[in-house]
């Protein structure tokens, strides 16, 4: 697949991924779980990269994106959300400073395709969700990787208009609304940002606090009337990185009943040369342990195309910080199933599996979008 211009990055097996390995009776249990699930990725990219990501912003600027459906086909996901955000880099090299008619424009871009899609639908709610697996679709749900109105709150409704039913806060660094998780003498929310709380809770659109800081994350999960949720994190107790959460802020964001939801990007979890799913897996283990297992969730933070490259070109991380090239076993979307593999690997119950992989986010859904 291809634009005009640019050959695209492969959706399936653009790298040997592995699958986590199950004796006779898991296998039985796998296949029988894989069947009976409502998969949900929180947060996920589904934009196909360009194969050569240096070319990224040659790529956005052309306005021809294609979307991974086969991948998330091949994943087995009943419905992901979209995190868009990557057309910013149009106007801006930084995602923190996103302009809001480059988010209003790819949203509507990818909405345009999904329309066109026989077997790809968009998914406003969990009864949408549902909908879309009865009929044998899979769902798009549109979201931000943080919300770019600047200062006019009248934003967040065009946003809604446009489908959006979830969005961060913040990005990396401060904007109106809050402080990001990379300022160094970090604040919690502005006033301003309580009203995009407030705003939000009346429009039933889910608040993600993923990339902001600990102040501005307790500050939402204080003022919020609905629960939120950290869509793609894991814990700074194993993984202590400005990306992980502290052990406060999961307990606080369950205690209001919110959702917690583990990133699976490489190098973010592991510095393994060889890392696979196993890094992944041990923060389910953790999280199910520190909130309880109804309030965990799938967030992998994938992208179709190769992340280490965009980390490095669009991050502007050295290669020596990225020691693993991926994710052995969760490289991609198309990666999805093995994470039930490895759920059944670690001896969690097929209940508990079951609300892990989607039926904790379809109640969270339910619980904030109506």
């Amino acid at each position: 697949m291809t634009t005009p211009h640019l050959p695209l990055a492969r959706e399936i097996d653009r790298v040997p991924s592995s699958r986590v390995p199950l004796d006779a009776g898991q296998e039985a249990r796998y296949q029988r779980l894989a069947e009976e699930a409502t998969m949900i990725d929180v947060h996920q990219h589904p934009m196909i990269l360009p194969e050569d990501v240096g070319r990224l912003t040659e790529y956005l600027r052309a306005n021809v994106y294609s979307w991974g459906y086969e991948a998330v086909r091949q994943g087995g996901w009943t419905a992901v959300t979209t995190a868009n955000m990557f057309r910013c880099l149009v106007s801006n090299p930084d995602m923190s400073f996103a302009e809001f008619d480059d988010i209003l424009t790819e949203v509507g871009l990818m909405l345009s395709d999904v329309d066109r899609q026989e077997d790809v639908v968009k998914v406003s709610n969990a009864s949408e969700i549902e909908a879309a697996r009865q009929q044998g679709k899979t769902g798009f749900m549109p979201t931000l990787e943080h919300l770019a109105i600047g200062k006019d709150i009248n934003r967040l409704d065009i946003l809604y208009s446009a489908g959006v039913r979830l969005a961060g806060l913040t990005y990396n660094r401060k904007n109106y609304i809050g402080d990001g998780q990379n300022e160094r003498n970090a604040g919690g929310l502005s006033e301003f940002g309580v009203e995009v709380v407030r705003r939000m809770n009346q429009l039933g659109m889910c608040i993600d606090v993923s990339h902001a800081s600990i102040p501005t994350a307790m500050d939402a999960i204080e003022f919020s009337e609905a629960p939120i949720t950290f869509s793609h994190n894991a814990s700074y107790t194993l993984r202590p990185t400005t990306r992980t959460r502290r052990d406060e802020e999961l307990v606080a964001c369950a205690r209001k009943g919110g959702l917690i939801a583990i990133t699976a990007v490489p190098n973010s979890l592991s510095d393994d040369p060889k890392q696979d799913i196993n890094c992944v897996l041990d923060h389910y283990d953790y999280m199910v342990n520190l909130v309880g297992v109804d309030h965990v969730a799938i967030g992998t933070d994938t992208n179709v195309g190769d992340h280490v490259d965009f980390h490095h070109y669009v991050l502007n991380r050295p290669y020596d910080d990225l020691p693993a090239p991926y994710l052995d076993g969760l490289e991609s979307p198309a990666d999805g199933q093995n994470i039930i593999r490895g759920l059944v690997s670690r001896g969690h119950s097929d209940d508990d599996i079951l609300k892990i992989v989607g039926g904790n986010a379809l109640d969270f859904f339910r619980r904030v979008m109506g």
